[in-house]
C-alpha cells in the first residue's frame, strides 16, 4: 500500500468513526426510563405462563391495597401538616382526659402514638421521609392501575410496565461504573461540542478530496464511506433481531426470580437482558438514518459497478478494433 492510498485509507476511517459516533451519542441513558424500559423487556421476552403469574401476583397486591384503602401512609401523614397538627391536639386532649381517669377506645395504640410524639420519633421519622421521598413508591399511583387493569383499560403488559414505573424515583442515577462514567463523560462532550466535530468532519472531507483529486473517485469513495456507515449501524442490530428468530431471546428465569421460581444467573436470561440493553440504543432515527447510509452506499456501489463495467467494455472495443 502506497503512502497516499494509506493516507486516503486512514481519513475515510476516520470519518465512518465520526460519524457512527455522532449518530450514537444521540442516545442518552436517562436511567429511570431505561431501567422501566428495562423491566417492561424482560416482561414483553418472557414466557406467557410466567406473564401471568407475575400479573397474578401484582393483582393480590392490588387486592390489599383495596383492604387497605383508608390507611393514611406515613409518607402521606408527614406531608399533612394539618393532620400533624391535629394528631398532637388529640394528645393533648388525650392527656387531659386520662387525668379525669376516662377511658377511650383504642387507648393502647394512642398513648404508643403520642409517646412517639413526646419523644420527637415522629419529627424524626418525618424527617428522614422528606429526604428519601424520591425513593417512595406512589401507592395512590399504583391503585388507579390497579383500577385500569380490572376495567380492562390497560393490558397486562402495560399494567406491569407502569406499575414497576411507578416504584422507581424520577431522581434514580446510573451506578457510577467506570464504563458507564466515561459513557456519560463522553455524550456530554459530544453534544456540548457538535459545532466542533462538524468542522473537524468537514476538514477530514476536504483533506480526502485533496488526496483523490477527482471528483467521480470522491464520490465513488463517499459512497463506500456511506456504506460502511450503514453497516456498522445496522449490521449489530439486524444480529439481534436474527438471534431472536432462531435461538430465541428469552427471560423468563429472571422474571420468575421476582417470584422467587427462577434465577438471575441463568446464561441465556442474562445474555438476552444484554441484547435488549443494546437494542434500547437503537432509537426510530437512528434505524432510519443507517437505512439511509446503507442506501447511499448501495447505490454508489451500483455505481462503481456500472463504470467499471463500461471501462472494460471500452477497453475490450479498442482490443477489437486494434
Amino acid at each position: 500500500m502506497s503512502f497516499k492510498k494509506f493516507f486516503i485509507w486512514l481519513v475515510k476511517n476516520l470519518i465512518i468513526l465520526f460519524i457512527v459516533t455522532l449518530t450514537f451519542s444521540t442516545v442518552t441513558l436517562a436511567f429511570p426510563n431505561l431501567m422501566k424500559g428495562v423491566f417492561g423487556d424482560i416482561f414483553k421476552y418472557a414466557s406467557p405462563d410466567m406473564q401471568n403469574q407475575v400479573v397474578s401476583k401484582l393483582t393480590e397486591s392490588c387486592s390489599s391495597l383495596d383492604q387497605g384503602k383508608n390507611f393514611v401512609t406515613i409518607n402521606q401523614f408527614c406531608a399533612n401538616r394539618s393532620l400533624i397538627d391535629s394528631m398532637r391536639a388529640n394528645c393533648e386532649e388525650y392527656k387531659a382526659l386520662k387525668q379525669r381517669n376516662i377511658k377511650i377506645e383504642n387507648e393502647e395504640q394512642v398513648t404508643k402514638t403520642c409517646e412517639q410524639f413526646e419523644s420527637g420519633g415522629i419529627e424524626r421519622k418525618c424527617d428522614e421521609i422528606s429526604q428519601t421521598s424520591s425513593l417512595s413508591p406512589d401507592f395512590s399511583k399504583i391503585g388507579g392501575l390497579c383500577k385500569d387493569y380490572k376495567a380492562g383499560k390497560i393490558n397486562s403488559q402495560e399494567f406491569f410496565f407502569n406499575t414497576v414505573g411507578s416504584t422507581l424515583p424520577s431522581n434514580l442515577e446510573l451506578p457510577q461504573t467506570d464504563f458507564l462514567h466515561k459513557y456519560n463523560n463522553l455524550i456530554n462532550y459530544l453534544n456540548n461540542n457538535k459545532i466542533l466535530y462538524f468542522l473537524i468532519l468537514a476538514i477530514l472531507l476536504v483533506i480526502l478530496y485533496l488526496l483523490i483529486t477527482d471528483i467521480k473517485l470522491f464520490l465513488i469513495a463517499l459512497s463506500g464511506i456511506s456504506f460502511s456507515i450503514g453497516t456498522l449501524i445496522l449490521l449489530p442490530y439486524l444480529a439481534i433481531l436474527v438471534y431472536d428468530k432462531f435461538v430465541g431471546i428469552d427471560t423468563s428465569p429472571i422474571l420468575g426470580s421476582m417470584l422467587g421460581t427462577g434465577s438471575v444467573f441463568n446464561f441465556k436470561a442474562i445474555v438476552s437482558v444484554i441484547l435488549l440493553l443494546f437494542l434500547r440504543t437503537y432509537t426510530s432515527f437512528i434505524i432510519t438514518l443507517g437505512i439511509i447510509f446503507l442506501s447511499v452506499g448501495i447505490v454508489g456501489k451500483v455505481y462503481e459497478f456500472l463504470i467499471k463495467r463500461v471501462k472494460f467494455y471500452c477497453k475490450k472495443q479498442k482490443k477489437k478494433m486494434n
